[in-house]
């Protein structure tokens, strides 16, 4: 499988994953740093970076997390409907964890709180 890493296609691919990097990277990395005060981060792997390297390392994972679904995006795209699921799957998760981060920032209480999974 021949993967095309030509600044058109990363651009382009910069587009269509543009929701990703607003809910899942941008916006639940900038919420964090707004929650954090408030309440504390329940999920194990980024309270572990959070704890060991700072807030700044959990963007940079972030971000390599990008590259490495510009890398497998190929073998993904093969199927039209997984690339879409996949990009889908993705915003929903960064969609949400936003909506709790600022829940917390707002109303004191995460959203899987309200809901009672915590």
């Amino acid at each position: 499988m021949e993967v095309c890493n030509t600044r058109g296609s990363f651009s382009s691919y910069l587009y269509e994953i543009r929701f990703i990097i607003l809910f899942y990277v941008i916006g639940d990395w900038a919420s964090t740093v707004y929650a954090l005060p408030q309440g504390m981060e329940y999920n194990p792997v980024p309270a572990m970076i959070l704890e060991n390297y700072g807030i700044y390392h959990l963007l940079l994972v972030k971000i390599g997390f990008i590259f490495l679904l510009f890398y497998i995006a190929p073998m993904i795209k093969a199927s039209a409907e997984r690339w879409a699921l996949t990009k889908h799957i993705i915003e929903s998760v960064g969609v949400f964890v936003t909506v709790n981060n600022l829940m917390v920032v707002w109303y004191g209480n995460s959203l899987l709180q309200v809901l009672g999974l915590i």
